[in-house]
C-alpha cells in the first residue's frame, strides 16, 4: 500500500498525483492521507508532496521506525533541506525565456533552451541516456511528437519548485541551461533503511516517460532489503511493445480508403475518427460500412469539430451525444470511444463524454490541457472508475518529417521510448481532404513514409503487438480494474482481474522480474 500526503489537503497535485499512482499500481493499492493518519500509518512506501516542517518531521520518524520508501515531489520545508544536504539558490534571469520553446517551422523541430540531463546515477533505473527538453514542438507550437509534456518555470503546479541542488552522488537528473546546471531535478537518498525519491515539480513526471523511474523505484529498487509495490506494465503479456495507429477525419473520410487498404496489406489495424459534419455528403458512408462489417474501430471526434469541445459541458455533451448517434445510426456499431478535436481535452468535456456513456477518450498535446497528458493510460483524475483516457500526441505527418538525414528520425526515436518505458504507442495522421494535405507532397509519398515506420518498428521489435484504438483502449480499461491485492499474514501479493473477453493478459513488475501468475510472495522486509 502507498500512501499520499500533500501540505495542504486542496493541493491541486495531489488528486492527480492519487491518480497515476493507481494507473500504475491499481486502485487498491494507493489512498491519500490526513496528516492525524501519519502517525498510525503502517504503510510500506509513502509519498508526499510539497510536506510542511510537520509532516517532514513526520515522515523521518516513521523512516527511522522502519524499513520504508518515500517520494517526494515539489518544494521540500528547511529540516528536509538539512537531513538530504540540499543547497538553495537562484534561477536565472527570464525564466519565461529560457523554458519555453519557438514553434517549429515545417520539416524541423523546435525546443526551450533548459533541458533536462540525466546523469550516470539514473543507470541504475535504466535512464542514464535519458535528455528532454522542458518543452519542445514538431509542428507550430502544438504537438511533442516525443510525447511529454511541458516542465513551466511559472509558479504552477507543472512548473520547476525551487532552484535547489543535491549532492552529485544523489542526483538522477539535472536542469541544463546552456550546458550549465541551474538546479537539480530529480535525485535519490539512501539511507540503512529507507530510500528517497525526490523531483523538483509537485507533479513529478506523471505526464512524461519519466514516470517510469518512479515505476521502477516503487517495484524494485532495493528489493532484497525495502518494500517494494507492484506495478501493472501498460503492455500485455507476451510482447515486448504495443502500437495503434489511426486517422482523424476532420475534413474527409472517403479519401482514407487507399492508406486503409495498404494498413491491411501490412496485416495493422486500422482505426477512424470521424466527426459526423463530414456525413452529410453521404459518399463518406461506404468507407464507414465496410469497416464497420469488417470489425474495424470507428471512433467518434465530435460532430462539428469543434475547438474546446464548443467551450462548456452543454455544447460538449451535445457534440458527444449526437455523434455517437449518427455515427450508430450508419455504420450499426456503437461508440464506445471519443477522440478530442485537435487533442483539446478540458475537463468539463470529459465529464460530458462520461456522462454521454463513452468509454474513454484519447487526446493529450503540450500546448494545452496537460493534466491529460498522461504517462500513463488509464482512469484520468476526478472521472468515474470504467473512464479511460489515453495520451497520444504523436502525430505522423508531412509537416513533420524531417528535411535532413532520415525523415522519420524523431518517430523512431518516439517509437524506441515508448518499447523502453513500457508504453502504449499511439501515432495519428489525417485524410487528404480538397483543401489541405497535411504537408504531405502526395499520396505515394505519405504511403512510403507509414510502410516505412511500421517496417521499423517489426524490424526492431519483433514482438509488436498492433491493436486498433478500440481493443488497446479495451486493454487499458481491463489494466484499470484490476486489483493488487496483499495479504501480510502470509506474506502474498494477489492479482485480482475482472472477468473478460479479452484475450490479452495483464503483467506485473515486481522485485525486478515480470510476474505472470496471479498470486506471488512478497519481498522479504513484507
Amino acid at each position: 500500500m502507498i500512501e499520499l500526503l500533500s501540505g495542504r489537503v486542496d493541493h491541486a497535485a495531489a488528486p492527480l498525483m492519487l491518480a497515476a499512482l493507481k494507473r500504475s499500481v491499481s486502485r487498491t493499492s494507493v489512498r491519500r492521507i490526513a496528516h492525524p493518519l501519519l502517525s498510525r500509518s503502517t504503510a510500506r512506501i509513502l509519498a508526499a508532496i510539497e510536506p510542511d516542517e510537520a509532516q517532514a518531521t513526520a515522515l523521518l520518524d516513521r523512516m527511522e521506525k522502519h524499513p520504508c520508501k518515500l517520494m517526494l515531489f515539489g518544494r521540500l520545508p528547511p529540516i528536509l533541506h538539512r537531513r538530504l544536504g540540499l543547497r538553495e539558490t537562484h534561477w536565472p534571469d527570464n525564466p519565461g525565456q529560457w523554458s519555453r520553446s519557438p514553434a517549429a517551422q515545417p520539416h524541423a523541430s523546435a525546443q526551450s533552451a533548459a533541458v533536462v540531463h540525466y546523469t550516470p546515477q539514473a543507470a541504475a533505473f535504466s535512464a542514464s541516456h535519458w535528455q528532454r527538453a522542458l518543452e519542445r514542438f514538431d509542428f507550430a507550437d502544438e504537438w511533442n511528437n516525443l510525447g511529454y509534456s511541458a516542465i513551466r518555470a511559472d509558479a504552477s503546479i507543472w512548473a520547476l519548485a525551487a532552484p535547489i541542488f543535491a549532492a552529485p552522488e544523489n542526483t538522477l537528473a539535472n536542469v541544463l541551461l546552456d550546458g550549465q546546471n541551474i538546479a537539480s531535478y530529480a535525485a535519490i537518498f539512501n539511507r540503512d533503511n529507507a530510500a528517497i525519491l525526490w523531483f523538483n515539480r509537485p507533479v513529478g513526471p506523471i505526464d512524461s516517460f519519466e514516470w517510469r523511474l518512479v515505476e521502477r523505484f516503487l517495484s524494485a529498487w532495493r528489493h532484497d532489503t525495502l518494500p517494494c509495490q507492484p506495478v501493472l506494465q501498460e503492455i500485455p503479456q507476451g510482447y515486448d511493445a504495443a502500437v495503434t495507429m489511426r486517422l482523424d477525419c476532420d475534413e474527409d473520410v472517403e479519401s482514407a480508403r487507399m492508406l486503409r487498404a495498404v494498413y491491411r496489406e501490412m496485416n495493422v489495424p486500422f482505426s477512424l475518427a470521424v466527426h459526423t459534419a463530414n456525413l452529410d455528403d453521404t459518399r463518406h458512408h461506404a468507407l464507414l460500412k465496410e469497416m464497420a462489417q469488417a470489425g474495424e474501430a470507428i471512433l467518434s471526434h465530435t460532430a462539428t469539430h469543434a475547438p474546446n469541445w464548443g467551450g462548456n459541458y452543454e455544447t460538449a455533451l451535445f457534440e458527444a451525444k449526437s455523434s455517437a448517434q449518427r455515427l450508430k445510426t450508419i455504420t450499426g456499431q456503437p461508440i464506445r470511444y471519443a477522440v478530442s478535436p485537435f487533442h483539446q481535452s478540458p475537463p468539463y468535456a470529459l465529464a460530458a463524454l462520461a456522462d454521454a456513456g463513452y468509454d474513454g477518450c484519447i487526446g493529450g498535446i503540450i500546448r494545452n490541457d496537460p493534466e491529460f497528458l498522461l504517462a500513463r493510460g488509464g482512469v484520468p483524475a476526478g472521472l468515474p472508475d470504467g473512464f479511460i483516457g489515453h495520451s497520444q500526441q504523436c502525430m505522423l505527418h508531412g509537416d513533420c518529417m524531417l528535411a535532413a538525414d532520415d525523415p522519420i528520425a524523431i518517430f523512431k526515436s518516439a517509437f524506441e521510448r515508448a518499447k523502453e518505458t513500457r508504453t502504449l504507442f499511439g501515432y495519428l495522421d489525417h485524410p487528404f481532404s480538397a483543401r489541405y494535405q497535411y504537408g504531405w507532397r502526395d499520396e505515394a509519398a505519405r504511403i512510403a513514409a507509414h510502410r516505412d515506420f511500421v517496417a521499423y518498428i517489426r524490424r526492431n521489435a519483433p514482438d509488436t503487438l498492433f491493436l486498433s484504438e478500440n481493443d488497446a483502449l479495451d486493454f487499458l480499461r481491463l489494466k484499470s480494474e484490476c486489483e493488487v491485492l496483499e495479504n501480510e499474514v502470509e506474506g502474498l501479493f494477489t492479482l485480482r482481474i475482472p472477468d473478460s473477453e479479452n484475450k490479452l493478459a495483464p503483467i506485473v513488475e515486481y522485485a525486478d522480474a515480470n510476474i505472470t501468475g496471479k498470486e506471488f510472495p512478497a519481498t522479504p522486509t513484507h
